[in-house]
């Protein structure tokens, strides 16, 4: 949804969501079925605001004026009010899902805005969100208007009805982000990860501008210890204070862009095309199954829908998840 997009109450986001929230009723989930127990977040819920920090764990410190990056929050909120019968109630929101937050502005207008939850605490029903503030945004605007304590509405979950699932078959699972959109994805890339019983190999293509908006790049790090998982990242338009690359973009091989780079960590000073994702998909064993996770903007999802159909992969359609 953009920032230009205003409902009532009773109105969608006219984001075309599948499994629009507003038409999701109280229901459960496999895992609460199992429990039964309650998803608090499937009505409207007032969750309060526990922290509102500046996101940046990119290793980098910025040399540029804060008007030339765009500020990127970290939101950590907690359930607000709890009913009568709490013990009955979790947190539900599976990876890859979204949350709708609701804000009523003083002038009574109601803005809705999906954010995807990076970090989830099912029983003491918490979740974090990333927010990338737009320029004059009403949304943005609210957010940076809220102060610790504040509650705020969220409704959910929303996503695709199908998501990465645990497979016994060969599979490599291609996830390709761009910015911020990185968030949704971690969940996704973990819980592969942490099941003993998937063997899927997953290999993360992470798009930034450059290093200083390296988003989670300490996760990106801490999965590089799993054997079935590797990364590339991809810098669109890194500048150095270095002589050597001065009024330029950086051309990697001076002292100071080598001394930002941490451990085993690969990084390439060029966009993500098509020859990229050729390059990437030699190490598929023929007969594999491959599927596929794009998270960005809708313009980074077809493209790279398009470099994935036109590089003849082998991939079905019904393999690749937009987020």
């Amino acid at each position: 949804m953009d920032e230009t997009t205003v409902a009532n109450e009773n109105d969608c986001c006219g984001n075309g969501c599948v499994n629009c929230v507003l038409d999701v009723g109280f229901r459960k989930s496999v895992d609460i079925d199992r429990l039964g127990k309650h998803n608090i977040i499937s009505a409207y819920q007032k969750f309060r605001l526990l922290s509102k920090r500046p996101h940046n764990d990119s290793g980098v410190n910025s040399n540029s004026s804060e008007n030339d990056l765009p500020e990127v929050l970290q939101l950590h909120f907690s359930v607000a009010e709890l009913p009568n019968n709490a013990s009955d109630y979790i947190l539900e929101i599976p990876a890859g899902h979204h949350v709708m937050m609701r804000a009523i502005l003083p002038s009574g207008l109601v803005w809705l805005r999906p954010y995807s939850p990076f970090w989830v605490d099912v029983l003491a029903m918490e979740f974090k969100i990333l927010v990338n503030l737009a320029p004059n945004g009403p949304m943005s605007r609210f957010i940076s208007s809220l102060q610790i304590g504040d509650s705020v509405e969220f409704r959910g979950p929303i996503g695709a009805p199908e998501t990465i699932t645990c497979s016994d078959a060969e599979r490599h699972i291609f996830v390709i982000t761009q910015g911020v959109a990185i968030a949704p994805t971690l969940r996704i890339v973990k819980e592969i990860l942490e099941n003993d019983e998937d063997f899927s190999k997953v290999v993360q293509l992470v798009c930034y501008r450059d290093l200083q908006h390296a988003f989670f790049r300490d996760t990106l790090r801490e999965f590089n210890k799993y054997w079935n998982y590797t990364n590339r990242i991809y810098l669109a338009h890194q500048r150095c204070p270095s002589e050597m690359c001065r009024n330029t973009e950086c051309s990697g091989k001076c002292a100071w862009f080598s001394k930002q780079l941490w451990y085993k960590e690969t990084v390439f000073l060029r966009r993500f095309n098509e020859t990229e994702l050729m390059d990437v998909c030699k190490c598929v064993n023929e007969g594999t199954n491959l599927e596929f996770v794009i998270a960005g903007d809708k313009r980074f999802q077809k493209t790279v829908a398009e470099m994935i159909e036109n590089s003849k992969v082998g991939v079905l359609e019904k393999n690749i998840l937009l987020l």
